[in-house]
């Protein structure tokens, strides 16, 4: 599949069963899977303004487990320093994305399959621009959006769930991190984290929001058994991802969920997201890629000195409680900047 570049074919071994199951066939599957060299080259800035922040996230950054990675002083050092240069060298060839707390963490699984910059950067200018563009808008309300999406979901498909979180008003910040990162801020796992790669990286970008409703569905009897506290049931639906063996399930009843409740049936169901929204421009734009005729960003989705998001408003439609969260709106996506800066220094 991979010598006749069998998309198709790829695509359906990434999804279902196991996977791509090794590094050295993911080296070669993924810049197939992200369309390596369909955009135009746009150059670089000399300086991007977020990155003093990098500068502050990489030295924390620890490698996954995993028998292949070399885990020695040196190693760690080493590799660091190249995820450093590849989330810089993405700002800095797209000075309106702003950095978010945990591209990094997003960015390490990826290094430690190509083992090099250049591919890894090429790698996560396709995730930046396609597939996270919305959470590195200005602010972090648009993602809050699609987590309150997820509360839709988990209404649908786990009431149980869905009640007892409304009872105890638990936001969703248990699932930021999940969205953020796929999951490698919360899995430790070198294989699973590249198994649930595969499966992202061949599907449109809310199918993150499916695997965490999956998830929780997937793990509905824990969550009810655990004691009625807010703080308690918060901190066991963190540890989720840490404790579930059973990834390909969980990945393939995300994909069944999506079939039932598609992008627009959900936010019909729920919210409204922009309509530059990433998740509302994918299917437009992801087909137009071509390698063999590169196209510059700004022909799929205009924008020119600013997001692509930076002037949308986030709306509400068939608004539920979970809509009136005050940490939805816009004027407290700081807020949750530093809820996941805590989540962070707490692993």
């Amino acid at each position: 599949a991979i010598k006749g570049r069998d998309l198709a074919t790829l695509k359906d071994l990434a999804r279902t069963g196991a996977g791509l199951e090794t590094t050295r066939l993911r080296r070669r599957a993924w810049p197939l899977l992200l369309n390596f060299r369909s955009l135009v080259d746009p150059g670089t800035t000399s300086l991007h303004p977020d990155e003093g922040q990098v500068d502050l996230d990489v030295p924390r950054t620890g490698l996954p487990k995993s028998r292949e990675i070399r885990h020695t002083e040196h190693a760690v050092q080493r590799r660091q320093e190249q995820l450093r240069s590849t989330v810089v060298s993405v700002l800095r060839m797209y000075p309106w994305l702003s950095y978010y707390q945990g591209f990094h963490e997003l960015t390490m699984p990826f290094l430690c399959v190509f083992g090099s910059e250049k591919p890894t950067q090429e790698a996560m200018r396709m995730v930046a621009l396609f597939f996270v563009r919305d959470a590195m808008s200005p602010g972090l309300e648009h993602v809050m959006q699609q987590l309150q999406l997820l509360y839709v979901l988990l209404k649908a498909i786990a009431p149980n769930v869905h009640n007892l979180l409304e009872e105890l008003q638990v936001p969703p910040f248990f699932a930021i991190s999940w969205v953020l990162t796929w999951f490698a801020h919360d899995v430790d796992d070198f294989a699973s984290i590249c198994r649930i790669y595969d499966f992202l990286i061949v599907s449109p970008p809310m199918q993150v929001v499916y695997v965490a409703a999956a998830l929780v569905k997937h793990s509905e009897r824990e969550v009810l058994a655990m004691e009625r506290d807010f703080a308690m049931v918060h901190t066991g639906l963190t540890k989720l991802p840490q404790q579930t063996k059973e990834w390909d399930s969980v990945l393939e009843d995300s994909w069944y969920l999506k079939s039932e409740y598609p992008e627009t049936k959900l936010q019909q169901m729920g919210c409204m997201l922009a309509r530059k929204s990433a998740v509302n421009t994918f299917a437009a734009t992801w087909t137009r890629l071509d390698p063999a005729r590169p196209l510059p960003f700004t022909a799929l989705v205009a924008t020119k000195a600013n997001h692509p998001l930076a002037e949308a408003t986030p709306t509400v439609k068939n608004a539920t409680n979970t809509a009136q969260w005050p940490l939805v709106i816009a004027t407290m996506a700081s807020a949750t900047m530093i809820m996941y800066a805590y989540l962070l220094a707490q692993t």
